[in-house]
């Protein structure tokens, strides 16, 4: 039997797993790497999962929790990836009453600017075993080429923090009410906005004003703001990514289920961009390729 533990900054997730990586077990909290306090990372894993400890023949952790911020940094390995790298650069630790814990490294790439990936990668092992391009939307969204099982580039978009700053924190969010709503027509003419390129040069820099102007001439409704920047920002990004990753003839996958991922799912069609859904139970498929290795 193995263990393998999925520990974000934000959560942690157990997965409990025969030898042939099927789940037994899961179990999700919410003790994310950065809300525990003294590195008493062990007193977690063990009050979170300590019954499955002694009968674990390893314990596979990824995430934030193998960071110079979590319990034991590990390195990077190097695009191109597979599972094997990740072993092969994975760091031991024992502990007692428990098999040991094998804590595995991100993913990087240098060229054409450096970039890094932890926890991610084991979901996009789970979601595309030969290739495809795979989109993980989030704050950070990750969007990456997988060739013959193998991670041969990937870029982060900022497009998820950079909206919540919009929506928050800036001259257009000042005109955002206490009860904002969600609209799904706004969130379309943002889309729409964000590749209009007949009268309007620029990017995104260039649109951004348009929620706070569209508003003075009443052509936008203060409360849908946030969904107007939504569209914007996520088809903006998308039309960027595209630039970069749009040329391998393979289809989107969009991985999770998230409110996020659902954004980019409709700001596609309305792009016309083919994409599929990557599922949603990708993380324990990745760590079962790790234990087949």
């Amino acid at each position: 039997m193995f263990v393998a533990v999925e520990w974000t900054s934000s959560a942690f997730r157990a997965f409990r797993m025969d030898d042939a990586g099927q789940v037994l077990e899961e179990r999700r909290t919410e003790d994310g790497v950065t809300s525990i306090r003294d590195g008493s990372f062990e007193a977690v894993l063990r009050s979170r999962i300590g019954d499955w400890l002694g009968d674990a023949a390893k314990v596979l952790l990824s995430g934030m929790i193998t960071s110079r911020n979590g319990w034991v940094e590990t390195g990077y390995a190097a695009c191109s990836a597979g599972p094997g790298d990740l072993l092969a650069g994975a760091v031991t630790k024992t502990i007692e009453g428990c098999g040991p814990l094998v804590f595995l490294p991100g993913v990087s790439v240098r060229h054409p600017l450096p970039d890094v990936m932890r926890s991610e990668e084991i979901q996009i092992f789970g979601a595309v075993p030969e290739r495809g391009v795979v989109v993980l939307p989030g704050a950070h969204t990750k969007w990456a080429v997988v060739e013959e099982g193998r991670i041969v580039r990937f870029a982060t978009y900022m497009g998820g923090e950079i909206l919540r700053l919009l929506q928050s924190d800036s001259l257009v969010s000042r005109l955002i009410p206490a009860e904002p709503q969600e609209c799904a027509e706004a969130f379309l003419r943002g889309v729409a906005l964000s590749r209009e390129r007949s009268d309007i040069g620029g990017g995104l820099l260039r649109r951004v004003i348009a929620a706070r102007s569209m508003v003075l001439f009443n052509e936008l409704e203060p409360a849908h703001i946030p969904s107007y920047l939504a569209g914007m920002v996520t088809g903006a990004e998308i039309l960027e990514a595209m630039e970069e990753f749009g040329g391998t003839g393979e289809a989107l996958s969009i991985l999770g289920s998230s409110a996020a991922a659902a954004r980019y799912n409709v700001a596609l069609r309305a792009l016309d961009i083919a994409s599929a859904s990557g599922g949603s139970h990708v993380a324990e498929a990745g760590f079962a390729r790790l234990i087949r290795q």
